[in-house]
């Protein structure tokens, strides 16, 4: 006695719809799929996009940055005078790199505009091999501004914070 299966139509079904549509046409190759990267900050004045995040890029070799906050601390007390703080965390490849804000422009215009130009150095000797976060910190003397703040590596803006917040 011979046992013959029955398959059922939502088999066949789907067993056509993997099929080519031209039994002579060969299937499309499959696409390759490119890993997930993470949205990097591009400013509309950068004139190349920002590279990929784990590609360090020569004149800013980081491989991302997060958590930039920028506020006036403007508390009260015998010789205070208002100062514009900005924090923030750098990732860098590995251990031994510094970080340091090394200038601060103030465009003219309004709203105020401030562009900070940070400087980050690779380590000069052995380090650490891995991926690490620095945190940096900057402090300059001034009034409230009504503006935003730019953070600065190379060609590459890495923050641009639109509300600075005052400490009083």
């Amino acid at each position: 006695m011979r046992m013959i299966r029955s398959i059922p139509v939502a088999a066949l079904l789907l067993l056509a719809a993997c099929q080519p549509s031209a039994p002579n046409e060969p299937a499309a190759p499959p696409q390759a799929v490119s890993p997930a990267v993470p949205d990097a900050p591009v400013s509309s004045d950068d004139a190349v996009p920002a590279e990929s995040p784990f590609t360090p890029a020569p004149d800013c070799p980081t491989l991302g940055s997060s958590d930039w906050a920028a506020f006036i601390n403007a508390m009260p007390g015998p010789d205070a005078r208002p100062t514009l703080i900005v924090t923030g965390k750098l990732r860098v490849p590995t251990g031994g790199y510094r970080a340091q804000f090394s200038d601060m422009r103030v465009a003219e215009s309004y709203p105020v505009q401030i562009f900070l130009d940070l400087i980050v150095t690779p380590p000069s000797g052995p380090a650490t091999q891995s991926v690490t976060d620095l945190e940096v910190r900057g402090e300059w003397p001034m009034a409230a501004p009504d503006g935003s703040v730019a953070i600065r590596c190379g060609n590459r803006t890495l923050a641009r914070i639109a509300n600075v917040e005052v400490a009083q």
